[in-house]
């Protein structure tokens, strides 16, 4: 039953929803592909080459996010900086972040507002914490598991790290504690106490 489908509800014989299938067809477009399509001859014949692109990749995303002399990463690290604070993105972050972009469709300019709806409550915090050094964010607060890490005093991100991998959880870590807007408020409390 090789018959062609028609109509709304029918299959369609190759699947075009896979970038590289899509990508390959699109590579082998021709100016009689465009008339087909419904762009008149005289507009096709002034375009001197047809080229075809492709949808970025989750390691693009990636090299977005962390390469351009601008990129978004180096723009939230100084952000931080401004208050003494270093803020340390991990790889699973980063690809959490891309995995997140790709699957809405919203490619690169889906970065921006995943990467801020992430920090939004840790750019608020930081700067009335004293003793916070290092802002820390993984998969799981890109997920919205849970908030971004604060790491405090003498603790490192490679101590930190070394830690969650013997399997300490993070209230079992010293000097190390999620962002929490009431942990502003607690701040806010001392000030007045003193």
């Amino acid at each position: 039953m090789d018959a062609a489908s028609i109509g709304f509800g029918a299959q369609m014989k190759k699947k075009l929803d896979d970038h590289k299938v899509q990508g390959a067809y699109f590579d082998s477009a021709i100016p009689k592909d465009l008339t087909q399509f419904g762009m008149i001859p005289e507009f096709v014949g002034r375009f001197p080459v047809i080229v075809s692109t492709r949808g970025l990749t989750e390691s693009d995303l990636i090299d977005i996010l962390t390469e351009p002399k601008n990129s978004l990463i180096k723009q939230y690290k100084y952000l931080f900086g401004m208050n003494d604070v270093t803020l340390h993105v991990s790889d699973c972050a980063l690809s959490e972040i891309a995995k997140t972009a790709f699957s809405r469709g919203s490619g690169a300019r889906g970065l921006r507002s995943i990467t801020e709806k992430v920090l939004m409550s840790t750019m608020f915090v930081v700067p009335s914490l004293p003793n916070v050094h290092t802002a820390y964010l993984d998969a799981l607060a890109v997920r919205g598991e849970r908030n971004p890490i604060l790491l405090k005093n003498s603790l490192t991100v490679e101590q930190y790290e070394t830690s969650l991998k013997e399997g300490k959880t993070i209230d079992d870590i010293e000097h190390a504690e999620v962002v929490c807007l009431n942990s502003m408020a607690d701040f806010d409390l001392e000030e007045e106490a003193a």
